[in-house]
């Protein structure tokens, strides 16, 4: 029963640069925010995901330059600022991704944070590329090779 039950597959967020990969778990619905120092302004930039099945679904940008969130150009959606400081824009569409496709600066503090766990990516993987898509991966390799 419990070799069933870590064999069975479940959906992850995976990060790999072709030689190495590191699996996450990413639970339908549950949020994941990439954050990282935007090098045109300068500051750091959070961008809020939802996973709804096999994509990540952007949900809003936030930044304490208004500067960063004017750079995404959401037509027709005010710019607020928040009670922590940081601006972000009033309802933005949600826009699904199935890959993202990032390249790893040394200045970027370039993290990926959920309630769960967190994951720096320069440490991880130096400076390269690495793709972050959905998939799916026995529960036992999501278990084991989750960052903490």
């Amino acid at each position: 029963m419990t070799g069933v039950a870590l064999a069975t597959p479940v959906r992850v967020l995976a990060f790999s640069d072709g030689a190495h990969e590191i699996v996450a778990p990413l639970d339908d619905g549950e949020a994941v925010t990439y954050s990282y120092r935007q090098s045109i302004y300068d500051v750091l930039v959070y961008e809020d995901f939802v996973r709804h099945g096999g994509a990540i679904d952007l949900q809003r940008v936030r930044s304490p330059d208004i500067r960063s969130v004017e750079y995404f150009r959401w037509e027709d959606r005010r710019i607020l600022q928040g009670a922590d400081g940081l601006w972000y824009e009033d309802a933005p569409p949600p826009t699904a991704h199935d890959e993202l496709v990032l390249r790893i600066a040394p200045l970027g503090q370039q993290r990926w944070t959920t309630a769960r766990w967190t994951l720096d990516l320069l440490p991880r993987f130096g400076e390269t590329v690495v793709t972050v898509r959905v998939q799916e991966r026995p529960r036992v390799v999501a278990l084991l090779e989750a960052p903490r």
